[in-house]
């Protein structure tokens, strides 16, 4: 005999066992679906017959949903027995309904439609709709099935009349997406595109599971797995299916990112190289200082809007040990996330730190009396700069303006880097691979005062050797190069006053 104590433990299993609704797993509950969706179908008839304006799209839903019911030629357990009724019912029963519930209670009346809009769905869940895709994908897994033959309703060999339709497998796509199986995920997206049928079309659009967001979902999961030309042709195809109403800004911006991440992913294996034109050349700077006509600078211009030029043989090698020395014991890494290690070097901490700061302004014509200190930066193996903007655009253009918005950058390359390391700027197209004691500088904003795009930035992974870097942060930005690392001194210089030119020393 049970104790009293195991009785109603087992009353309470019993309890549970009873009542709990599993419509996944069950053909008894799901079947129940039927009934539901029938009774919805009565619901939308009578819906379209009140609306006529809402009238087209409600009557192809109300048609779709009869032609499912009437397939109905067995009892309602066996008929959901199989997987490729079931899932399309959960499916439907799980989001389309719902999608079409928040339609009809737009301008909704008082009147016996209040037994459509209020019906309650809340039963059936996300784990409902979860299990009964992978109940779906179990059998494909078990039985080697392809998702073309189980879209189409065959299965370990045996046709049947039921098939998935584009959102069927749209859904499918996106619940292994969910999983990071992006490759499958690719598969049943492609399935989806083959199976989709024009005369749906308006339906599918309200659904949200037109061909638009079914490359939108391609697009993502491409690019999720790094497939860069993959992810662009997606996106171009979407925008080619897209509508008025379809929101595309977040997919042209994605467009624009990755044409510049192609671009700088080109620039570091050496493909483009800097563009030659007429109108760019080497030159002797003399003007600015008196210094300059005596000792000019060597510049070699690579880009006119925005101003890119690269200044050679700027920096000794007294001036690099110099550095070095000044922040090898405390360099530290500031974030798990970053590449590099760095440290600050304060303007007056030595005397070549201080002629290092006369020389950057006699470069860049720009006073730099209250910048921030320089920054040197250290990057090993693999180290890099990603694709950024050393610029960031006032609210309002009153001063004092915040440190972010920098006018322009200087870049001192301290060492030579075995393989890797080039200066790349993805938006103008080129990139170089820079020599040891050069500096490189660029304008971060354009005639109008604000940031310009086209000066996005980026240092390519260190392969061989280290590269070591010093900044400073105000409106330039100012970076060097150390062997077998690469080195950068970043200086920043912010504020409109920055740009009136400097007076002559005596």
């Amino acid at each position: 005999m049970l104790s009293p104590i195991w009785s109603l433990l087992l009353l309470g299993t019993a309890t549970v066992v009873a009542t709990e609704v599993n419509y996944a797993t069950s053909t008894r509950d799901i079947a129940s679906l039927l009934q539901i969706e029938d009774e919805l179908v009565g619901y939308m008839r009578q819906y379209v017959q009140e609306l006529q304006h809402k009238i087209n799209k409600m009557r192809k839903v109300q048609e779709e949903w009869k032609t499912r019911s009437e397939h109905v030629k067995t009892a309602a357990e066996s008929y959901v027995a199989n997987p490729l009724v079931s899932f399309p019912l959960m499916l439907r029963m799980h989001v389309d309904a719902k999608k079409w519930l928040e339609l009809g209670r737009e301008d909704i009346q008082k009147g016996p439609l209040q037994e459509l809009v209020n019906r309650d769905l809340t039963g059936i869940t996300d784990m409902d709709l979860q299990d009964a895709t992978r109940g779906l994908l179990h059998l494909q897994d078990v039985y080697s099935l392809e998702e073309r033959d189980v879209a189409k309703g065959k299965l370990n060999g045996i046709q049947f009349d039921s098939r998935l339709s584009a959102a069927d497998c749209l859904a499918v796509g996106s619940h292994l997406d969910s999983l990071n199986d992006s490759k499958l995920a690719c598969k049943w997206l492609n399935v989806s595109l083959e199976q989709y049928e024009e005369h749906m079309d308006p339906v599918y659009k309200i659904m949200e599971t037109g061909r638009f967001h079914i490359w939108e979902k391609m697009g993502k999961t491409l690019l999720e797995m790094h497939d860069l030309n993959g992810s662009q042709s997606a996106f171009k195809k979407l925008l080619e299916w897209a509508s008025k109403e379809d929101d595309t800004w977040l997919v042209n911006h994605l467009l624009d990112n990755l044409r510049y991440i192609a671009v700088n992913v080109d620039n570091c294996r050496g493909k483009n190289i800097v563009p030659v034109k007429s109108v760019l050349r080497c030159r002797y700077l003399t003007e600015g200082s008196p210094f300059l006509r005596l000792a000019p600078f060597k510049l070699e211009q690579l880009s006119l809007e925005p101003f890119v030029g690269l200044y050679h043989d700027v920096i000794s090698s007294a001036e690099r040990e110099d550095l070095i020395n000044l922040t090898q014991s405390r360099l530290e890494n500031r974030g798990t996330h970053l590449n590099f290690v760095e440290a600050a070097v304060e303007n007056n901490a030595s005397g070549y730190v201080e002629s290092l700061h006369r020389r950057i302004e006699d470069m860049t014509g720009l006073e730099l009396g209250e910048s921030e200190p320089l920054m040197v930066y250290n990057f090993g193996t693999l180290g890099q700069h990603f694709i950024h903007l050393d610029c960031q655009t006032p609210e309002n253009f009153v001063e004092p303006f915040p440190k972010e918005y920098r006018s322009a950058t200087v870049l001192l390359y301290l060492t030579e880097v075995q393989v890797g390391g080039y200066a790349s700027f993805p938006a103008l197209g080129f990139g170089f691979k820079p020599t040891r004691g050069s500096a490189l500088v660029w304008h971060n904003i354009d005639s109008s005062g604000n940031c310009d795009s086209r000066s996005l930035q980026a240092t390519c992974p260190v392969i061989l050797g280290t590269q070591w870097g010093k900044s400073v942060k105000p409106p330039i930005d100012f970076h060097p190069l150390l062997p077998p690392h690469q080195t950068v001194a970043t200086k920043w210089i912010s504020g409109s006053g920055q740009w009136r030119r400097k007076p002559c020393r005596k």
